[in-house]
């Protein structure tokens, strides 16, 4: 329980430091005389650095380095990477440092998801990882908690002090804390010492001789055949492709709601607390909405319960613009927002990790994940041009309701391959017992 707490708290801090920059963007464009549309470079320059570090960092994971020690190094950064954009001062040293701030969170998410659904009882697995991406919205809200409490009294300076700080600190207590993942330590390092003591670390028992894994997993082990080329097998080509664009989609929105809604509706005219309202009830939405997913899923089913919430998000995205005059409905709106894009995410997760091969599910979620980071790159760079060019924040808030209706119909392309691999697996069954 202690490790994936510790898990949990890692995965709420990168969330935080995702959000802190959203929160103080405007803010510091008046400092730093930056115009806050370059903020979208900035913005795109972390998640540029992120799909470096979900795709490189997180194969090195599986093959040579180890989950442990890629979340130490990757969570190392991007404490590193906040303490420090305190000191940059110009647009070039912010792009530099959020890249950098990037490489870690980018790498670190998607590791810690996964070494979470392996030390969590396998019936439970998909509760733990709904609850891990819960996590990610409520460092949000964290982020805009800390915003109220540290900006009028230290400044964005002392915020992202305290950030950083409070980043490597946890990072320090998960070294000591977080075993390395058993599956990694038996079938690549082949290391039974090593994989007997995470055991005794995770479950606190004695006497355990040596540790066996899934089977399977150990023939991947001693594969030749690159994981990723095993993505594009006849069987599975359109399924990778289809979740790469719902991927780059669901996080282009997501990436946009927590990078760039503060500074849009201040620059609609709201209050400058709408921001960090704002920020607050994405934290709050989004968590919700996740926690709520795994019960509704399980009642109604997935694809229903993930077209409905696609649908609701397009809907209150395109209402947003109508209600900035009133901040009591504009925040509703964020909520509603938030709650649905932060679930539909969550449905995406456990969709990819229950739809590909045991052997290749990890280079599944870690490859969508950063092609979702290209989406999560090029979504706020694309609204800072389209800010400079002098559109509104109501025509911005309706391009990336549009985004919702592109991973709305990835989605419908998942569903029906899987029905048709679901119909071709029963039909061979059934043809098996008529055999028998």
């Amino acid at each position: 329980m202690l490790v994936l707490l510790i898990l949990g708290l890692l995965v709420l801090f990168d969330g935080m430091d995702n959000q802190l920059l959203g929160l103080i963007a405007h803010d510091m464009s008046e400092d730093l005389g930056l115009p806050i549309s370059a903020f979208g470079l900035i913005f795109s320059s972390a998640l540029v650095g992120g799909i470096a570090g979900a795709l490189l960092l997180s194969t090195a994971a599986d093959q040579s380095l180890g989950r442990k020690r890629v979340i130490i190094i990757g969570m190392g950064l991007a404490g590193f990477g906040t303490f420090m954009t305190a000191h940059a001062e110009t647009l070039i040293e912010l792009i530099g440092v959020r890249f950098v701030t990037g490489i870690g969170l980018g790498a670190a998410l998607p590791i810690l998801i996964s070494l979470a659904s392996e030390f969590s009882p396998q019936r439970y697995s998909r509760l733990v990882v709904s609850l891990m991406i819960a996590f990610v919205p409520l460092g949000s809200l964290l982020g805009s908690v800390m915003a109220r409490g540290i900006l009028p009294y230290s400044g964005w300076h002392g915020l992202l002090y305290v950030a950083g700080c409070g980043t490597i600190a946890l990072t320090l207590l998960a070294a000591f804390v977080v075993p390395e993942s058993v599956a990694f330590l038996v079938n690549r390092k082949r290391n039974q010492p090593a994989a007997v003591k995470s055991i005794q670390k995770l479950f606190g028992v004695n006497g355990v001789g040596s540790v066996v894994v899934d089977q399977e997993r150990d023939a991947h082990a001693i594969s030749k055949k690159l994981p990723v080329a095993m993505l594009f097998d006849k069987k599975l080509r359109a399924l990778t492709i289809l979740v790469w664009i719902a991927f780059f989609m669901d996080q282009a929105i997501l990436y946009f709601v927590m990078n760039w809604t503060p500074s849009l509706l201040l620059k609609a005219g709201m209050s400058s607390s709408a921001g960090t309202d704002a920020a607050a009830m994405f934290g709050i939405g989004g968590a919700l909405g996740t926690i709520a997913q795994g019960w509704l899923t399980t009642r109604f089913g997935i694809y229903k319960v993930m077209i409905v919430e696609i649908c609701i998000y397009v809907a209150a995205m395109v209402a947003l613009p109508s209600v900035l005059d009133r901040p009591e409905m504009a925040s509703a709106m964020v909520f509603a927002i938030a709650a649905t894009i932060c679930a539909y995410h969550a449905g995406l997760i456990n969709l990819t990790l229950e739809s590909f091969p045991e052997s290749i599910r990890s280079t599944a979620f870690g490859w969508a994940f950063g092609m979702g980071r290209m989406g999560a790159a090029g979504a706020p760079a694309i609204a800072g041009v389209f800010l400079g060019w002098g559109w509104s924040p109501a025509l911005i808030f309706l391009w990336a309701a549009m985004l919702g209706v592109a991973t709305g119909l990835a989605l419908l392309g998942m569903r029906k391959i899987l029905s048709r691999r679901s119909a071709q697996q029963a039909a061979g069954q059934d043809a098996a017992v008529g055999m028998a």
